[in-house]
């Protein structure tokens, strides 16, 4: 090999290696502080995104919250919580990164004096008053300020609420109302904005005469603690009463403000995320939406992850958008053309957001369901055709046999001294001699598969009886043909007998026989088919009409209420949902038994199946129900397409809880070591089947309840699917008491 090759495939495994290592996910540990109660509202979304913007920044973080619960807790035992919460988490795990959210918690962090808070690179975020000279303690820190932007929210009000709309706020005394009063005090400073923060307080005529007069905004601050003796009327007027020219801005969370935008008459605006889109009656403003904060906040985590200092990343201001709430706004009787293009709308319905997209997508469903119908129709028309032409082929069939029985070949025999005499036509229409045949001769022209019935029957020759028997003759060498041998015998005056009767050629009735029975089934499949295709346009007439009838009422009906609007939008998706659910039933049968659909077997371990199955049902299963899980001490593999075996244990979990108004559900399998199977059940306390019905519920389009919805395939794809994995169905059921359904497969290692 030359010297340049190998330093080529060198630098090529080099490469590689280099490749591989930078495919491999990062890793973090990352402590998440949130100031309020864990059950508030946000948290579970606040979450999610933490987690969701570490992913998409390739970082795999172990994540671990806790909750200061800051509304509970006065300052020294606030202090206390956070000192115990960081001692907690530290004990056997401890953070690179600590992301802590809101004024509360920061503070509180920064003031705990526990070691971590030194040691742990720390990002803040949500922060509207940091404490700067707090913070300049710590060259661990940096963050993001969400900096209240006063102009732009009373600009917000005047957009969405007209120029003359005025606003009121809660404030005290306390630390944040005092910052807050600052900042609104430099904001507004040279505006025409008056109110809590730059002006004195104004009685409700004086503020109206100077508003009326100088052209000012007036901004009231309401206060519930200022001083002694102060009334709470204006608070309680201002909350319970309707006025058009008031609207309410949020300026702080805190027990003083919590769920005010539920409670207020007036129109609710906010300045801060706390609360925002998570059932506080709050419209909208410029505000840093909780997506922006946590990018912010992560993405600075993932630059100190990667090697940067807190210390090279400067405090920042947070980015703010404008943003309503659809709810809202649909509550306050607002439209999508009341609201400016550049504000964002959060819970928008897509048919809302995308009304020519919806449009087409309902139109494109109806089109596709009508179109479903017409074929449906078309098969049962084509299919009713093919009946009609089977039952005349029927009848035809019917007056061929009866012409060739009245045609066909007959000849009369009779026994004598135990010797068979025919009658000289039959040996001419055979082409032979006529000749006298002993039993034993006779046998010898009959098929073997007829000899023990044909010497039965001669042995009980004597018998006064009469007798037909159909055999397989071939008495010329020409090949076997059907014939009947008619016969009576009749008792002699001497004691003795003698037997008569007729040798008929039933070949053509035979053959006639064949193909009655193929038209016979030839009539049965077309009956099963007009039973399925009739079947079929009652399950998928009963949605489409609701599909087409609720999408007439919205097309015409403009004036619909938003709700009614909702109400008609889901009952159309659900209706679609169960036309989809109807078709899939149809193409799986159909793909099952034209061997279309693929089985892939590999190796399952019981256990595993049986717990995935249970934790995935256990918040599907209704909670008026107990759901049990059972399994055997001896753990098994079986070999299986897992996927298939889940759809038909999920079918029976289904139906159990259709069927089960109160008691339990049990999932579980045994061990059969006698056969070497594992049977896994479903059992239920429901309402139990009948014994009559117990064979018939796996046939097609049998439905228990004749009046559910839903095809009647779902047991019968269920049997046809265990064939194929070559396992069976066992079923127990008394009416009132239960049912147990039971798959039972090979086993392929027990232990």
């Amino acid at each position: 090999m030359s010297k340049t090759n190998s330093i080529l495939l060198f630098l090529l495994a080099l490469s590689c290696f280099f490749l591989s290592g930078c495919s491999e996910k990062e890793v973090g540990k990352v402590l998440v502080v949130h100031s309020y109660e864990e059950t508030y509202a946000a948290y579970p979304d606040f979450n999610e995104m933490i987690a969701g913007s570490f992913r998409k920044r390739g970082v795999d973080a172990d994540i671990r919250t806790v909750y200061l619960d800051c509304e509970a807790y006065q300052e020294k035992e606030e202090l206390l919580r956070m000192y115990s919460l960081l001692d907690e988490v530290s004990k056997d795990w401890k953070p690179e990164v600590i992301l802590v959210n809101e004024d509360q918690a920061t503070y509180s962090l920064l003031k705990c004096g526990h070691p971590l808070v030194k040691e742990v690179s720390i990002v803040f975020g949500g922060v509207n008053y940091p404490n700067w000279p707090l913070i300049k303690q710590y060259p661990n820190v940096t963050g993001f300020r969400d900096k209240i932007d006063f102009r732009a929210n009373i600009e917000v009000v005047k957009e969405l609420f007209g120029k003359k709309m005025h606003l009121f706020t809660l404030i005290d005394t306390t630390y944040l109302d005092k910052q807050i009063r600052q900042d609104a005090r430099e904001q507004l400073e040279g505006t025409k904005v008056k109110g809590f923060m730059n002006f004195k307080e104004l009685n409700t005529r004086e503020w109206r005469e100077f508003v009326k007069d100088e052209n000012y905004t007036y901004f009231a601050g309401i206060a519930i603690r200022v001083k002694e003796n102060n009334s709470d009327a204006g608070l309680l007027w201002s909350l319970s009463q309707y006025t058009r020219d008031r609207c309410y801005l949020q300026l702080k969370r805190d027990f003083t403000t919590v769920n005010i935008g539920n409670i207020c008459s007036s129109p609710s605006l906010t300045a801060i995320n706390e609360g925002f889109g998570y059932g506080e009656k709050l419209l909208g403003g410029y505000i840093t939406t909780l997506s922006i904060q946590v990018g912010e906040m992560v993405g600075a985590a993932v630059r100190i992850l990667r090697g940067e200092k807190p210390l090279d990343m400067p405090v920042a201001n947070s980015a703010k958008e404008y943003v309503v709430d659809w709810d809202v706004m649909v509550q306050r009787g607002l439209s999508k053309a009341d609201i400016p293009g550049k504000y964002s709308i959060i819970h928008i319905p897509f048919s809302k957001n995308h009304p020519l997209l919806w449009g087409g997508i309902v139109f494109s469903v109806v089109v596709l369901l009508l179109t479903l119908f017409v074929l449906l129709f078309f098969l049962y028309r084509r299919e009713q055709g093919r009946k009609k032409k089977a039952l005349n082929a029927l009848e035809d069939e019917k007056e061929t046999l009866a012409l060739a029985i009245e045609g066909s070949d007959t000849y009369a025999w009779k026994l004598e001294n135990d010797y068979f005499i025919f009658e000289s036509d039959f040996w001419q229409s055979q082409g032979m001699r006529s000749k006298v045949l002993t039993f034993e001769k006779l046998i010898n022209f009959i098929h073997p598969e007829h000899w023990d019935e044909v010497r039965e029957n001669w042995r009980k020759i004597s018998m006064i009886r009469k007798v037909a028997v159909q055999v397989r003759c071939d008495f010329n060498g020409k090949g076997y043909q059907w014939w009947e041998f008619r016969y009576k015998t009749i008792a002699l005056p001497d004691g003795g007998y003698k037997a008569a009767g007729l040798l008929l050629n039933i070949q053509d009735i035979k053959d006639h026989e064949q193909e009655l029975e193929e038209a016979r089934l030839l009539a049965e499949k077309a009956e099963l088919k007009q039973s399925f295709l009739a079947n079929m346009s009652h399950e998928i007439r009963t949605p489409l009409n609701a599909i087409v009838g609720f999408s007439n009422i919205l097309a015409a009906d403009e004036d619909l209420e938003p709700d009614e609007r909702c109400e008609y939008i889901k009952t159309i998706n659900r209706n679609s949902d169960l036309l989809l659910t109807l078709i899939n039933d149809i193409l799986e049968l159909s793909r099952l038994e034209s061997g279309y659909m693929t089985f892939e077997f590999m190796p399952c371990e019981v256990t595993e199946l049986v717990d995935e199955i249970f934790q995935t049902h256990q918040v599907l299963i209704p909670e008026r129900l107990e759901f049990i899980k059972e399994q055997d001490t001896i753990p098994a593999k079986i070999n299986v397409d897992k996927g298939r075996l889940v759809q038909v244990l999920t079918n029976f979990l289904n139906n159990a809880s259709k069927f089960t108004a109160s008691g339990y559900i049990k999932l579980g399998y045994r061990y059969l070591p006698e056969t070497s199977e594992v049977a896994i059940y479903v059992e239920d306390t429901g309402c139990g089947i009948p014994h009559a019905e117990q064979k018939m519920i796996f046939n097609r389009f049998y439905k228990q309840d004749e009046f559910s919805q839903g095809t009647g395939l779902g047991l019968s794809i269920c049997q046809v699917i265990m064939e194929k994995l070559q396992g069976r169905i066992e079923l127990w059921s008394e009416q009132g008491k239960g049912s147990r359904f039971t798959v039972v497969v090979k086993v392929v290692t027990s232990y």
